[in-house]
């Protein structure tokens, strides 16, 4: 089968989830051209994916001081180029297109009359049982427009009645064993926070290290601050030991955190109504905490909190990639109940 799978590079989830299902299918034969849109990956992210890859600009959020920034969005957008690839004709007509909430080929599955499976977090909203945050008209069109699928086999940490899919936990995840735990360590990944305001925060609780993760050159040093580089294999050594984690309200890093049993502070970014959303469904299952704005009060009631039970996701990939392998025939509501009653207690 010939498939044809886009990516969305706006931060680093997409990709996580996206590459191994990818690998799998094409070591079952499957040919898959593979379409990255947004920001340019890391370079070690398109050799781990191989060839046949494109690149495109795409579209993609500007976000600054922890909130989305939609006048800078609309100025950085490309229309022209973001229409010109929608389309382009591929070098031979798909079977199947997948996207992992990637604009150009979820349009252009729909320009072209074909279906497309959306996978990812994003699609678990197609439903109205899911918690979805008020946003306004313009949030609520993006998410709903920007890389629509006829088939959304969404995500989410509970079905909510719906057919959702458990998270897709990443391999590297499901095979981590967590321990010893080093509780003063704390992890922290939160991309559009200014860190002259950031370190200084952390500097308040001298009796706890924190890993801040960041697009740096190389690591820093400040007090019991540690400016790490981003890089999956340290990241997934610190999740190994750390007693915590403060991040953005994104899925994949909150899920895997879940799935671990790691306490999470969740800052979403202002605007973004999936993060938005993400924190409403949080606190509504009791799995973790929330802060609009990160403060010492804020941090110090987290910290006293006990850790959570691990959730214990089932391999979700193996299951999409059966599924895909398989032509995407069997129903959203079969596979949901199926990969729902794998997940052990």
């Amino acid at each position: 089968m010939r498939i044809l799978y886009g990516v969305q590079t706006t931060g680093h989830g997409h990709l996580v989830r996206s590459t191994p299902v990818i690998l799998k299918l094409r070591e079952l034969g499957h040919q898959v051209d593979v379409v990255l849109s947004g920001p340019p990956p890391d370079p070690s992210w398109l050799a781990r994916i191989g060839a046949p890859l494109t690149t495109r600009p795409g579209l993609t959020f500007v976000a600054d001081g922890g909130r989305i920034r939609y006048v800078r969005t609309a100025l950085r957008a490309r229309p022209v180029g973001f229409i010109r690839d929608v389309f382009r004709n591929p070098a031979s007509e798909p079977d199947l297109i997948v996207t992992d909430y990637e604009p150009i080929t979820a349009w252009m599955a729909r320009r072209r009359g074909l279906p497309s499976v959306g996978i990812g977090h994003l699609y678990a909203f197609s439903w109205p049982q899911v918690p979805r945050a008020r946003g306004n008209v313009i949030t609520r069109a993006v998410l709903d427009l920007f890389a629509p699928a006829s088939i959304p086999a969404g995500a989410h940490w509970n079905a909510f009645g719906a057919p959702v899919l458990p998270p897709t936990v990443a391999p590297e995840i499901l095979a981590l064993t967590r321990g010893p735990v080093e509780s003063d360590l704390i992890l922290v990944y939160l991309a559009f926070e200014p860190l002259g305001r950031l370190v200084p925060l952390l500097k308040q609780f001298p009796r706890h290290r924190f890993h801040v993760y960041r697009n740096v050159a190389g690591e820093q040093r400040d007090h019991n601050t540690l400016i790490r580089p981003i890089s999956r294999s340290g990241f997934v050594a610190d999740l190994a030991r750390c007693g915590g984690v403060i991040t953005n309200a994104g899925f994949t890093l909150a899920s895997e955190c879940l799935h671990l049993g790691i306490a999470v502070l969740l800052q979403p970014i202002e605007g973004h109504l999936e993060q938005e959303s993400n924190a409403l469904a949080l606190t509504q299952l009791g799995l973790g905490s929330v802060t609009r704005r990160l403060s010492r009060n804020d941090i110090l009631a987290w910290l006293a909190q006990p850790a959570p039970t691990p959730q214990h996701y089932p391999d979700v990939t193996a299951g999409i990639v059966r599924w895909l392998d398989a032509g995407a025939v069997e129903s959203l509501s079969a596979l949901s109940d199926r990969l729902w009653a794998a997940k052990s207690r």
